[in-house]
């Protein structure tokens, strides 16, 4: 125990007054003679010694009141782990935890109301000359810098359930940078409910001199089940013709969940439902297969029950279904059957151009490019293909059946990672085999025939490729029509040159719709939905034109993202200001059209429920040498000031002398010492 301020001690000096006064009020007793005592039967006698005692104890709680009355002034403080009370101004630094897992209910309500209240108490137990900063889960740049006691609790009191969330490691490490160049006391909090996916950390970011105090917020028992992610089995969209969707759900509970329906909305319509069985803490996936009617821009949504977290129980998403397809080919002027196929086809757009002029500022609105024998491809066209394919288009190649080596195909295919052999195979083979699984295929048979008419072919070259997938494989085990996915698009290879002394693939029945096909694998290049607060670029699928006024709206929220031009299409950056999840609709100034629909998402990283053990807490917390907490804001209010200035006893000695002078009065009142006289 220390006295903050010693020097009125020397007030203990003034003892001596009422001790002198007391020792010099000597009273003499008198005597009185009473000529007849024999009419009196009884009399009441003060004693000596009985008036004396009631002196002293008087003086005693006189000396008592007086000396508690000047440890008052002093102030003692009993000291905290016998570490004196900490002085001068103190950087405070709060981390609070508003990811959406405090938004379940804990023994005061809500787990995030439950933390500012302790941030609050904090803040008020703290000196008027401290500063403070607060951290949250979603690092609002707003909060990071340090304030005075009050702004800080304006701040506290704008915080609500975020939709981006950090990991508690990069939270330190930001918490860190904060304190680091802060000199004096540095006093460090984090209160979370320390959820086992966000909680790893490996090291601790904060220096050794900076105290550190977890506080944990333990929430009720919280069951919560989250569609994960959905997808399309397909890329290839048409109208009319069934489009299969993956959805995953998973189970954050300890029992079993049966007959779980999720619903699938389009343009806000009834389009499917599946149903779920999940095992405790497992996941499934189910597929829903629907059709649309009509091509162009689609808004979509999975939907299951409500539960205590409501923001993962629906999952945006948006389609958009090509009207038009666009399709090149470039070669000579005599290949005649690629034109057949889409020159005169509703639904496609065609250009033929020779490989000598070509136009590349056309490739950034097109689906397939065909090359078909083309001599000699140089590096120009070789790089503007490249990137087509990167961004999602599809290239299909041809080998001239005049060129030799490698049908006019050498440099191409070195650039893209494979290689033609010089020389073409003669043999009388036939494709015997079909990839059924890849979209190409995919709805061409109704059902699958027991011994189909495929293609035969008469001469071709061995491809040596790594890595794709063999959509038609001859009878030697060989490729006749090859995958090769590169970036977001596909580069498609075929062994054959398209003459009738090559192979009768040109006028075979499959010819038609594998092209079709081909053209429509890039019909989706954009990701179905995106995460709210990401700041990375979002890719529309939309040519970039010089836009100017491009929107996202939803309802009453509207924001301008930034635009820019990647490879000629439309990229934005919302600097992951979006923080609500919905649809959004992509339009410019100029037109009142939906360009697109962008979908926004809560990420899934808290939907497990599932916190630290208390085992575990403590073990964590002490391997880096953090002090923990758990209890109300008024025991942490008290435990703060405890920790920072000691328990401060004034307001006892205040009450001692009270008392004292309470049995002072009690003792002038009522203290009688009485004697009866015999008769």
């Amino acid at each position: 125990m220390i006295w903050l301020y010693p020097q009125f001690l020397w007030a203990l000096l003034a003892l001596a007054i009422p001790v002198a006064i007391h020792l010099f009020n000597f009273r003499r007793y008198k005597k009185i003679i009473f000529p007849n005592l024999r009419f009196l039967t009884q009399i009441n006698q003060q004693t000596k010694s009985g008036n004396q005692l009631k002196k002293y104890l008087i003086l005693a709680s006189r000396l008592l009141a007086l000396i508690f009355l000047v440890f008052a002034f002093a102030q003692p403080v009993l000291l905290h782990n016998d570490k004196r009370p900490e002085s001068g101004k103190a950087a405070i630094s709060i981390i609070i935890d508003n990811s959406y897992s405090m938004n379940l209910n804990g023994e005061e309500g809500q787990l995030l109301e439950a933390a500012k209240n302790r941030a609050r108490a904090i803040v008020n137990a703290s000196s008027n000359s401290d500063e403070f900063n607060i951290i949250t889960s979603d690092l609002n740049p707003a909060l990071l810098h340090f304030h005075g006691k009050q702004s800080t609790l304006d701040n506290i009191d704008k915080i609500k359930i975020a939709s981006a969330s950090h990991p508690l490691k990069d939270l330190l490490d930001v918490q860190a940078r904060q304190l680091k160049d802060k000199s004096g006391n540095k006093l460090s909090y984090c209160i979370s409910d320390f959820q086992n996916k966000n909680s790893v950390i490996t090291k601790n970011p904060l220096d050794s001199t900076i105290r550190q105090t977890w506080i944990k917020l333990n929430p009720a028992e919280a069951s919560n089940i989250s569609i994960d992610t959905c997808y399309l089995e397909s890329p290839i969209l048409q109208t009319g013709q069934t489009i299969t969707l993956v959805a995953k759900v998973s189970n954050y509970t300890s029992k079993e969940v049966e007959g779980l329906t999720v619903e699938l909305l389009i343009d806000d319509k009834p389009k499917g439902i599946a149903v779920f069985n999940i095992p405790s803490f497992g996941s499934e996936i189910q597929k829903i297969n629907f059709t649309l009617e009509t091509g162009g821009n689609h808004s979509a949504k999975l939907k299951l029950p409500g539960d205590n977290i409501p923001l993962d129980d629906e999952l945006f998403f948006s389609l958009r279904m090509n009207q038009k397809y666009n399709v090149i080919s470039i070669g000579k002027s005599d290949e005649k059957y690629v034109n057949a196929v889409f020159s005169d086809n509703t639904g496609f757009g065609f250009k033929a151009m020779e490989s000598g002029s070509v136009n590349y500022g056309s490739f950034k609105s097109s689906d397939l490019i065909v090359l078909q024998g083309a001599d000699n491809i140089q590096s120009g066209l070789i790089s503007e293909l490249k990137n087509f394919i990167k961004n999602g288009g599809t290239v299909m190649a041809f080998p001239s059946k005049d060129a030799i080596p490698s049908g006019g195909l050498g440099s191409f295919s070195q650039a893209f990672g494979f290689v033609y052999d010089q020389e073409p195979t003669t043999a009388n083979l036939k494709v015997n085999r079909l990839d059924l699984e890849h979209p190409v295929f995919n709805h061409i048979f109704e059902k699958q025939p027991k011994n189909p008419d495929l293609p035969l072919v008469s001469k071709y070259y061995k491809l040596k490729i790594n890595g794709g997938a063999g959509l038609m494989k001859l009878a030697d085990g060989s490729s006749f029509l090859h995958d090769l996915p590169l970036g977001k698009g596909h580069l498609i290879v075929c062994a054959s040159a398209l003459d009738r002394d090559w192979t009768n693939f040109q006028s075979h029945a499959l010819f038609l719709p594998v092209l079709m096909k081909s053209a429509m694998l890039g019909n989706y290049r954009t990701a179905l939905y995106q995460s709210c607060g990401e700041s990375n670029g979002i890719a529309t699928g939309l040519p970039y034109e010089n836009e100017t006024g491009i929107r996202l709206i939803s309802g009453q929220n509207i924001f301008v993202p930034e635009v820019m031009n990647r490879d000629g299409e439309m990229v934005l950056n919302t600097n992951g200001e979006i923080s609500s999840p919905g649809q959004y609709e992509l339009r410019n100034k100029t037109s009142d059209s939906v360009l697109s629909y962008l979908s926004f998402n809560i990420n899934r990283n808290e939907s497990d429920t599932r916190v630290i053990e208390e085992n575990e807490f403590e073990k964590l917390s002490s391997n880096f040498g953090i002090n923990t907490f758990e209890g109300s804001a008024e025991k942490l209010s008290a435990e703060f000031s405890k920790t920072r200035k000691g328990v401060s006893l004034w307001k006892w000695c205040i009450i001692f002398v009270l008392i004292f002078l309470m049995i002072e009065i009690l003792l002038i009142r009522f203290f009688r010492n009485n004697a009866k006289l015999p008769a």
